[in-house]
């Protein structure tokens, strides 16, 4: 994947933590958009009903919703890929 940095993709998100959103791609491919890198508003994770919010936008992520990301970092070390929101 470090190949596709800059790359637009539509994802479904997967999994939901206090650290961040992960985006699994139709190829199987699975990266993370991490809470700190949104900053439009501070986002909370809310475990019981599994979605992450904007405090001041109530703007919602849900497992199973579709997204459009961007592949914006990409360790082969470390074995991440890290993605963000298409605006």
């Amino acid at each position: 994947m470090s190949d596709k940095i800059g790359m637009e993709y539509e994802g479904i998100i997967s999994s939901l933590t206090n650290w961040g959103i992960y985006v699994e791609l139709a190829n199987t491919v699975e990266g993370m958009v991490p809470l700190q890198s949104l900053e439009d508003d501070y986002y909370i994770y809310d475990e019981e009903n599994m979605t992450v919010y904007g405090e001041h936008s109530n703007k919602k992520y849900m497992l199973g919703q579709k997204v459009n990301i961007v592949v914006t970092k990409v360790d082969i070390e470390q074995k991440n890929i890290d993605f963000a929101f298409c605006e």
